[in-house]
């Protein structure tokens, strides 16, 4: 009797505790909502994807948060006021020509990731030397340095140094 008595009263105690864990494990999803909804994507290409930026539009991979609200995107490439050769800056491209895959493959049409999840075809603005870049998630803006010698340099607005690309060989 007494054997059951104990029994009972630690199975109150520890369904007492699961209940409080229950709630703390809300509270912490709700602080790391948070921290998602103000600091976005650390991870992927460097100098591709932003390092410090807010979500700026409600895609699949946060349309559970609706305090974002969508931002415009083009439907398609824009290019105009041109003031760089974009003969040179067409192609297929890589920090790292060692690699197996490319960065990406910038045309007309689009800025392509390569080896991204999804659809890895975004519009992009090109005004002047300016290039803003539409992905599902963040919008990314840089300013082409230079395209000569099958090298692209882009100043991205989140890092301090410009990023240098070779062209990729297949």
């Amino acid at each position: 009797m007494k054997k059951r008595k104990y029994i009972s009263i630690l199975l109150l105690m520890l369904i007492s505790i699961s209940c409080k864990n229950e709630k703390h494990d809300e509270e912490m999803d709700t602080e790391m909502r948070l921290v998602l909804i103000t600091d976005t994507l650390k991870a992927g290409i460097e100098g591709t994807y932003p390092n410090k930026k807010e979500q700026l539009i409600i895609s699949k991979y946060n349309s559970e948060y609706p305090e974002i609200e969508n931002i415009k995107r083009p439907e398609k490439t824009i290019i105009k006021n041109l003031e760089i050769d974009t003969t040179e800056a067409f192609g297929i491209w890589t920090q790292y020509p060692n690699e197996p895959h490319a960065d990406f493959w910038l045309n007309s049409e689009s800025f392509f990731i390569v080896d991204y999840d999804g659809d890895g075809a975004m519009p992009y603005i090109l005004d002047k030397n300016s290039i803003t870049i539409f992905s599902d998630d963040f919008v990314q803006t840089g300013i082409i340095i230079s395209t000569k010698n099958d090298t692209l340099k882009i100043k991205w607005s989140d890092l301090d140094k410009e990023t240098i690309y070779v062209k990729f060989e297949n």
